[in-house]
């Protein structure tokens, strides 16, 4: 019996919509798909369930994990499905292909200019090459492809949450709630479609939310008499993701496989200037906001923590807990500042499995590839973290977050920068009591003692006593949420 796992960071409801209404395109390891050609036949199976003129929308394809390490071209989009538009979301989250119904549809067109912090790729000639950058420009091709129903989203909530819960997570995250979802969690947990615990963070900006006067912004509040919904951190976004070259590096990526970029000196871009950031982060802070952000890249990160300390400076504040979500190329300096500051990183670990090899080989080569998610680097300096899968990114899994934490094996079968393995100890702590912490609830979730809601699993082996190489595949038989059990038996 363990306690229940709190999930670092995921999208809990975007994860169900993804699940219930995208075509899934995920290769290899996450799929079967090995090639564009597997991938534009199952398109153009599905294709044949759809009346003419129907949105085909798409998750989980990876490029970097086919045979021919590409994107498809625009051309090759429009063959694809030339009576339909077509959206494909990247695995990343951060880009998405389209076809060219479906910019026009979405009223993109080769006159649009790229939005602050998001791009339309375009080739030499101004073209577009079916690559769109960042959510704050593929948010148009969602809004028009796949416009969601206050029910759809409480059917994404119960679906989502199911699965969730039989992974042994009792709280877990949504970490970029739009208005509709914030209402849609509250109207799904009245009809009991909520299965496990769950934090809410607000998103800014395309939140759509009146962050200035919302009144209560202390993280860790209760937000029903149940304590199944809780406040957390406004999320902010600093940069992408390097899997799609859109995180923002300090010095060059490895190797470029993209068209239509540069192919010697691109770092990727930020979200917005450090400057701006700056404002934000102040704004919120002053408010008294807990701030969550997003950044892959070492500069993103630079900028995070450059504005963390900037804040504190300003308006001092006592036990603020300042997240930075991925925190993936976090340099040596830096967590020496983020130790100064209090800031605590949420590791998305299981990038050494996934993305391991590929970071090696293309995006960051072998020296910073072995430093990804630099787990001991934090522990010597007794920074407490949390562990993360990013689920719809990867399937929410924190046992198999555990195991990567401790073995950091790739898909391939290496061990990526085994002197950032850490022990299995502390590897539980980040999926449970510094889950907790993270988000202020450590005084009543996180571990199993008197006075703390009754939430824990059982598993079928003991993880402190199995095989590192085995933790993986640990079964969860029962999670157990306010003494009841919600997932198995007892």
């Amino acid at each position: 019996m363990l306690p229940g796992f709190y999930d670092g960071h995921s999208h809990l409801m975007r994860a169900g919509q993804q699940y219930l209404y995208f075509l899934d395109l995920s290769p290899y390891p996450l799929g079967t798909l090995r090639s564009l050609q597997d991938t534009a036949q199952k398109i153009k199976e599905h294709s044949k369930t759809k009346q003419k003129g129907e949105w085909i929308i798409c998750g989980g394809f990876d490029e970097t994990s086919i045979r021919e390490a590409r994107h498809y071209t625009l051309r090759e989009l429009d063959e694809i499905a030339p009576e339909h538009p077509l959206v494909i979301r990247h695995i990343s989250g951060h880009i998405l292909l389209a076809n060219s119904l479906a910019y026009r549809l979405a009223n993109i067109t080769e006159n649009t200019p790229d939005p602050a912090g998001g791009r339309y790729q375009r080739d030499e000639q101004g073209n577009f090459t079916g690559i769109v950058e960042e959510p704050v420009a593929m948010e148009p091709f969602f809004q028009k492809g796949l416009p969601m129903t206050e029910e759809k989203w409480q059917k994404a909530v119960e679906h989502a949450s199911s699965i969730y819960v039989s992974k042994g997570v009792t709280t877990a995250q949504d970490g970029n709630v739009t208005q509709s979802m914030w209402d849609s969690f509250f109207k799904a947990h009245e009809k009991n479609m909520l299965k496990c615990r769950v934090q809410l963070l607000p998103r800014f900006p395309l939140g759509y939310m009146d962050l200035d006067n919302f009144g209560n912004t202390k993280p860790g509040t209760q937000l029903t008499k149940d304590k199944y919904i809780s406040l957390g951190a406004v999320k902010l976004i600093q940069d992408g993701s390097l899997q799609a070259y859109t995180g923002y590096l300090s010095k060059p990526y490895h190797k470029m496989i993209y068209h239509g970029l540069p192919h010697d000196s691109w770092t990727g871009y930020p979200t917005r200037s450090r400057e701006s950031l700056m404002e934000l982060v102040l704004k919120f802070h002053k408010q008294g906001w807990q701030i969550a952000i997003h950044g892959n890249g070492d500069n993103a990160i630079e900028d995070i923590i450059a504005a963390f300390e900037h804040a504190q400076q300003k308006y001092p504040r006592h036990d603020v807990r300042h997240i930075i979500i991925h925190c993936q190329t976090v340099r040596e300096d830096q967590l020496d500042r983020m130790q100064k500051a209090k800031l605590i990183p949420s590791f998305f670990v299981t990038h050494t499995y996934f993305w391991g090899d590929r970071h090696k080989n293309i995006f960051l080569g072998k020296e910073r590839a072995e430093r990804i998610n630099p787990l001991q680097s934090a522990l010597r300096r007794n920074i407490p973290f949390t562990l993360h899968n990013d689920t719809y990114v990867t399937p929410i899994d924190p046992l198999f977050s555990v195991w990567s934490a401790v073995n950091r094996k790739t898909a391939s079968g290496e061990i990526l920068g085994e002197e950032q393995q850490i022990d299995v100890y502390n590897a539980l702590k980040a999926v449970t009591i510094w889950g907790a912490y993270q988000f202020h609830e450590e005084k009543i979730k996180g571990s199993l003692e008197k006075g703390k809601l009754a939430d824990f699993v059982i598993l079928d082996k003991n993880p402190l006593e199995t095989p590192k190489e085995t933790i993986k595949d640990i079964a969860v038989l029962a999670a157990v949420i306010g003494g009841k059990c919600v997932f198995g038996m007892l």
